[in-house]
């Protein structure tokens, strides 16, 4: 899920479109961050189950509500893939991101402890998200995520990529198919030479619901997609993963 928000100049201007001091404040983006992993010796994905487990047992003891987390799984990628899972989690801003982390880093040592047995994590990064596609409901607790690498091209802009990416949506919609779409874009802990816009991300329910999202793009959609998005942006070889979702958050509260 190298393919899973500066601090994304929080008020989002380029992506809102040049927002005037007459409009609102854009609200703080959510906040993902990614965990790149391999197992230790004799250690396998059993260990990191259990790991998980106690995480969560921590999480509800400590009352931790806005946090959700996948493991996940590389499915489709290239030799150059050096990690055997990743650690995927997501807050709803960053307000939420500093709290829970203060809290993990205070009393959070035997957790950490834990996961540091099991696998070592030679990479953490950090994202803003901008969701495209939201589909009612939440995420799947089995599921299929499909990254690719995003720049754009020269002369084009966030907010017209976002824009193609939202009328895609609307035609795969229009196709019986509405899978969870969203950007990140690159808060810290990237590589030196990682070079790119954002990383364009796509969710599905499940195996099934990414085959069928395969057919409608094979039988045409791509000449679609290619209309919509050739022009603004160039982006890399799709990597697919299986997601296992490992907490969610609780249900956001309406405001009062």
């Amino acid at each position: 899920m190298n393919r899973i928000l500066g601090v994304l100049c929080f008020s989002l201007l380029a992506i809102s479109g040049m927002a005037s001091a007459q409009q609102a404040a854009p609200m703080p983006t959510p906040i993902v961050e990614i965990y790149g992993c391999n197992f230790k010796a004799n250690k396998t994905m059993n260990d990191l189950h259990a790991v998980a487990t106690r995480f969560n047992a921590w999480a509800d003891k400590n009352k931790v509500t806005d946090y959700t987390a996948f493991i996940v799984t590389p499915m489709l990628h290239g030799a150059d893939r050096k990690d055997d899972a990743l650690w995927l989690g997501a807050w709803p801003n960053g307000a939420a991101m500093g709290a829970d982390e203060a809290l993990y880093a205070a009393q959070g040592r035997e957790i950490d402890a834990a996961f540091d047995s099991a696998v070592a994590c030679g990479s953490h990064s950090q994202y803003a998200e901008v969701v495209v596609h939201q589909p009612q409901g939440p995420p799947p607790e089995h599921g299929v995520a499909v990254f690719s690498d995003c720049t754009l091209r020269s002369g084009r802009t966030v907010p017209e990529a976002l824009a193609a990416l939202g009328q895609w949506s609307e035609y795969t919609a229009s196709k019986g198919q509405a899978p969870f779409s969203a950007v990140l874009f690159a808060l810290a802990g990237l590589p030196s030479d990682a070079h790119y816009t954002f990383k364009s991300v796509d969710g599905f329910d499940s195996m099934q619901a990414y085959g069928k999202y395969l057919d409608m793009y094979t039988g045409g959609g791509f000449m679609r997609a290619d209309e919509l998005l050739e022009r603004l942006v160039e982006c890399n070889s799709p990597r697919v993963y299986a997601l296992e979702r490992v907490r969610l958050s609780a249900p956001a509260q309406p405001a009062r």
